[in-house]
């Protein structure tokens, strides 16, 4: 049962997430546009590439913008989650593999002890991001409970990772929840925050662009 479960995870199941979370986005941006061509032409017409370019340059690289230099806890914490939610499902070993059995293209490697700081620091950065939601009021307060879900979801993703690197006992069954998580996470992406992905680019690029084109300002 188990192995079959592995198989379908490793498959269909991760093919199928990968295509719910392409037709999602596609889907979201196009409705997305629409509404913009309906109700803010303008932005059409002063939208810069250079300006939106500076100022997502600007909100990327730690501590250049005032918010993330009044906030170096939570900028540092963000930035270490970010590096490994982002290179850790392309360039570890076993994902590789995974990769491969797919169909995809299969990248270089990062070394074990790499790999296994990153995860480590990136589960780390998550208890944070929980430990804010959980005790900060005026994050508390605006949380939801997708946002707690989403949250924990990230928690087990890495936690069960970890655990199935280092193969302790039950590290089969962490293996499964591993990729189901990775799975839901991966198909979840256009319908919860995690859309940042992408909307992060144009959100970026309409502030950048009216602040840098017609306010003549900063906005970082």
């Amino acid at each position: 049962m188990s192995h079959t479960l592995y198989a379908f995870m490793t498959g269909i199941g991760f093919q199928l997430a990968l295509m719910i979370c392409f037709c999602g986005t596609v889907l979201k941006l196009l409705l997305f546009f629409k509404r913009v061509a309906r109700k803010d032409r303008a932005f059409l017409t002063f939208f810069s590439f250079k300006y939106a370019g500076r100022s997502l340059l600007c909100h990327l690289v730690p501590f250049i913008s005032r918010t993330s230099r009044i906030h170096p806890e939570m900028t540092t914490a963000t930035a270490i989650f970010h590096g490994a939610v982002l290179s850790l499902p392309l360039f570890y070993s076993a994902h590789g593999v995974l990769l491969a059995d797919s169909g995809l293209p299969r990248l270089p490697r990062f070394p074990e002890p790499l790999s296994d700081i990153l995860a480590l620091a990136a589960l780390g950065a998550l208890l944070f991001f929980l430990g804010r939601r959980l005790f900060l009021r005026t994050v508390r307060y605006i949380s939801t409970p997708g946002d707690h879900l989403l949250l924990f979801s990230l928690i087990a993703l890495f936690a069960s990772g970890l655990w199935a690197r280092f193969q302790m006992p039950g590290f089969p069954e962490a293996t499964l929840i591993h990729l189901m998580a990775g799975n839901l996470l991966i198909a979840s992406i256009p319908f919860t925050r995690l859309s940042h992905i992408f909307y992060v680019l144009l959100t970026r690029g309409y502030a950048g662009s009216e602040f840098g084109g017609v306010r003549m300002a900063k906005d970082w």
